[in-house]
Order: C-alpha cells, then sequence, then structure tokens
C-alpha cells in the first residue's frame, strides 16, 4: 500500500493525557489522510467516533490521569456501550488490560481481559527495556495484521517497553514477536477495540499501513 493513500478524511481523535508526546501519533494519521483532533476532557470524546489512546511512561500515572479527569469511565463507554473504534497504542494497549504489576497493583480499564507483567531479563542480547525493531507474526486474529499470500507474513515494528499483556484468551492476540525464549502480545484485537505494543508511528512505512488498516476495518 502507498503510505500517502488517503484515509477518506475521517476524523481521528487522539486522548492527550498530558503526559506523553503525541505529536508524531498525529503526523502519522495526518500523512495516511485523516483529519485529527486531541481531547484532554471525558467531555471532549462524548461525541467522537474513532478514539486513539497512546501512551508512554508508567502505567500507574496514566491510569490514575485517567481516572482523575474522567477519562476513563468515558473511555470504556466508548468501547463497551456505544461500541466505537478505540485504539491502544503501546502505553495506551496496557492500559486496555485488567490490571498491571508495574510499580505495584494497578487496576486498568479491563477491556480485554489479561494482566501486564514485567519481561524476563535473558543474556547477553535481549536486556529489559526491549528496545528496537522485531518481528510481528500475525495470528490471522485481525483485520490490521491478516495472513495473506500476498502480503509478507511477518513484518518489523519498533518497539519499546519494559512489561507486556499476557491475554486471558489467545482468541485476543492479534500478533505476536518473540523476546528472547519468550512470546508476547504485540497486538491485540476484541471486537472494535485494537492495540499495539510497538509504535506505529515509529515503525516508518509498515506502521502507516498498519494504522490505515485499522481506520478502515474500524469504520
Amino acid at each position: 500500500m502507498n503510505p500517502l493513500a488517503n484515509a477518506g478524511q475521517r476524523l481521528v481523535t487522539i486522548v492527550d493525557l498530558g503526559i506523553q508526546n503525541i505529536l508524531s501519533v498525529e503526523n502519522a494519521f495526518r500523512v495516511i489522510g485523516a483529519s485529527v483532533q486531541t481531547a484532554k476532557t471525558a467531555e471532549a470524546i462524548q461525541n467522537v467516533h474513532f478514539l486513539v489512546l497512546p501512551g508512554v511512561g508508567a502505567f500507574g500515572t496514566a491510569q490514575a490521569r485517567l481516572e482523575e479527569t474522567g477519562l476513563a469511565e468515558a473511555i470504556k463507554k466508548h468501547a463497551t456501550e456505544k461500541r466505537l473504534p478505540l485504539l491502544g497504542l503501546c502505553l495506551g494497549m496496557q492500559l486496555l488490560a485488567d490490571s498491571s504489576d508495574e510499580f505495584g497493583h494497578h487496576l486498568g480499564l479491563g477491556l480485554i481481559p489479561g494482566k501486564v507483567v514485567r519481561l524476563q531479563d535473558q543474556s547477553p542480547e535481549f536486556r529489559v527495556p526491549n528496545i528496537g525493531w522485531r518481528a510481528v507474526i500475525p495470528t490471522g486474529q485481525s483485520v490490521i495484521l491478516p495472513v495473506e499470500p500476498s502480503r509478507r507474513p511477518v513484518t518489523s515494528y519498533y518497539h519499546v517497553h519494559s512489561f507486556h499483556f499476557q491475554c486471558e484468551e489467545s482468541k485476543d492476540v492479534a500478533g505476536i514477536s518473540n523476546f528472547g525464549r519468550q512470546t508476547i502480545a504485540s497486538a491485540v484485537h476484541r471486537a472494535n477495540i485494537f492495540g499495539t505494543q510497538f509504535h506505529p508511528e515509529k515503525s516508518q512505512d509498515a506502521g502507516l499501513d498498519l494504522l490505515h488498516a485499522v481506520l478502515h476495518g474500524l469504520n
């Protein structure tokens, strides 16, 4: 796919918690032709369609900000009651889980069953954090990572993380990658909810292709 292909000027709303740099995410969606706006309050996402939850940093800090602002309940209503598209990126994907063990125990949004746990150091080449390009193998569970003869079955995306999402149900895992002897969920998908552990906005053409696919696949 040409990453500059027009996405039909569809409107993408990006949650801005004020603790993450979302400029690269905004730019990536603009490159594929989408219109972009940001939202910092629950009221600002009440009437939006395609919602993106990016994130970097600590799980507990981000979830606390979601709770303080009322965004947590608004996001859950968007995804479960209205059944509208939601895409979590990196920490945003982890926040979809029931809980996280990062620096204590923290409850998440509970949108995809599972928990977030720390990666295990594996010397010498696989040390935490997991930083760099990792091949992601589609499981065949999602339109954003299809298994097709015309498409390369394995594509690399840029990862930066120390914790990973352990899904309770394998059907929610859209793509996997290997971190030494560990197999991790690099992408998840349940109904109208998607998540990527990697940064599609930093993954060059492959990342733009994926954002284009999810933008069309959930509309």
